[in-house]
Parts: structure tokens; C-alpha cells; sequence
């Protein structure tokens, strides 16, 4: 891990901080192989609650399936976050969802007209085209801690070929910089807010998690399992699994390892 004396961002972050714990205390780095590997790290040495780590680049930055998450130094937003969160191990499942939710409500203050569509599980699309990823990781099998990773391009301006058709930034969408310290803080507060629904009315943030829930309504094939499944997509239930009605019934589809794709009619 390399630390930077140049510690603006970090700074102006937390300047900017209107939470009551997430982002307290707040490390920033400059560069680092994952911030989630060093959010696992100091779960382990038991981290507090809110515990955030905010890095600049990332030269090893992973999101879901493994998958390499690329993000250009200095324009975008990548950072981990430790939570102990006070919820039972059947609404740990809502809590990538949960994150979603409150990450595309905070950049939509910022894309008008668009508006941000969640693709399950935890992708945040604008245009048809990812902007951020959130990857949530456990000590085992227990429920707390967590380590959730968040990574929202906001800045960056050109994506390799292999990511040209399917990724962008609030800068693509709006033609506009936007501040990344505020940015953040912003996000930092919608996260505080929805993850604290999740203990007191998760049925609230299933149901606004839903309404901009990509493909309602539609077909869509759910891969990476032993099989293809295709049905149309009804919703999501208290654990957060899909739901799908499928020739032969009612299917529940739990996140893991598979991935979502909308059916061809």
C-alpha cells in the first residue's frame, strides 16, 4: 500500500461529512492494491463500524465473479466500507441491494434528465451502461463484518475497447465535471440512511429498490448456474433473490454466481 502526502481528497471528504458514523474514521491512500483487501484486513483487527477506505487508484481493484474492476487514477470514486450492521443473516443478502439503492438516489441529484436503473443484484446503470459496482464480502459465515466496496466512475472520460460499449461516467451522461469530495459525501449520507432502513423497514427498501429495478415486467435469462432460466421478472424477495415466473412456477434466484440478461422476445 502506498501513501500519499497529497491527502485533498481524503481531506475534503471528511470536510464534507454530514454522517453520524460512516466514513469516521476515514483512511485515504493514494494508491492501493484493493480497498477491499485492506477494508478485510482491518475487519479482521475488528474495525469499527463506518471504518471507510478511500483510495485514488486501485492497481488490483476486483468486483463481482472476480471480475477486474478498471477505474482511471484520480477521476472516479473507489473506496471500502466496514459495517456491523444490526440485521439477521436473511437480510444480508439485501444489503449489496440496499447499496445500490442509496448510491443511484445520491448521483441522481446530479444526471437529470436520466435516471438511474438498478440491474440486479447491485449494478448501477445510466443510459444502459454501468457506472458503478458494489462488491459485499463476509468474515465467513458470519453476518457481521461486512466489508462493502463501492466503485462509481465519475470523471473518467474514455474506457478501454473492451469496456467502451458498456461502461460511463456522470461526466459521459451530464457533459459535466463533477466533484468527487462532495460526491462522496453525498453517497456516504444516502448509504448511512438505507442501510439503517434495513433493521427498521426493509419492506421500504425492497419497494424502492423495485421501482427502478431494470427489466420489471420483462423476459430475462439468468445464467452461470447448471442451467439457463428464463422467465419474467417479478421482483425481489426479503433476502434479496430474484424472483421469476417461469413456465414451470415461481423461481427464486439467489445472487452467487450467476448474472442477469435480458431475454430476446
Amino acid at each position: 500500500m502506498s501513501h500519499s502526502t497529497d491527502t485533498s481528497l481524503g481531506q475534503k471528504v471528511s470536510a464534507l461529512l454530514t454522517t453520524r458514523t460512516l466514513g469516521r474514521p476515514l483512511h485515504y491512500v493514494h494508491t492501493v492494491t484493493s480497498t477491499n483487501t485492506i477494508a478485510m484486513e482491518a475487519a479482521q483487527l475488528d474495525a469499527p463500524h463506518g471504518t471507510s477506505f478511500l483510495a485514488d487508484y486501485q492497481t488490483n481493484g476486483y468486483g463481482r465473479r472476480g471480475r477486474l474492476w478498471q477505474a482511471a487514477e484520480g477521476q472516479n470514486l473507489t473506496f471500502s466500507i466496514v459495517l456491523h450492521l444490526p440485521i439477521s443473516g436473511t437480510i444480508t443478502g439485501m444489503v449489496p441491494l440496499a447499496a445500490a439503492l442509496a448510491v443511484s438516489e445520491a448521483i441522481a441529484k446530479t444526471v437529470p434528465p436520466n435516471n438511474p436503473q438498478l440491474k440486479w443484484p447491485n449494478d448501477i446503470l445510466l443510459e444502459g451502461r454501468k457506472v458503478c459496482g458494489i462488491l459485499l464480502q463476509s468474515l465467513g459465515a458470519q453476518v457481521n463484518p461486512i466489508v462493502l466496496g463501492i466503485g462509481l466512475n465519475v470523471n473518467q472520460s474514455t474506457f478501454p475497447p473492451e469496456l467502451s460499449d458498456s461502461a460511463t461516467s456522470l461526466l459521459l451522461v451530464t457533459g459535466q465535471h463533477v466533484d468527487r469530495a462532495s460526491m462522496m459525501a453525498s453517497v456516504l449520507l444516502h448509504l448511512e440512511k438505507t442501510l439503517g432502513l434495513l433493521s427498521t423497514d426493509p419492506a421500504l427498501v425492497r419497494k424502492r429498490y423495485t421501482k427502478n429495478l431494470m427489466g420489471v415486467g420483462d423476459n430475462c435469462q439468468i445464467t452461470g448456474v447448471n442451467e439457463k432460466i428464463i422467465g419474467t421478472l417479478i421482483g425481489i424477495e426479503e433476502s434479496g433473490a430474484l424472483i421469476l415466473e417461469t413456465s414451470k412456477g415461481l423461481r427464486t434466484i439467489y445472487a452467487g454466481d450467476v448474472s442477469l440478461d435480458m431475454a430476446d422476445n
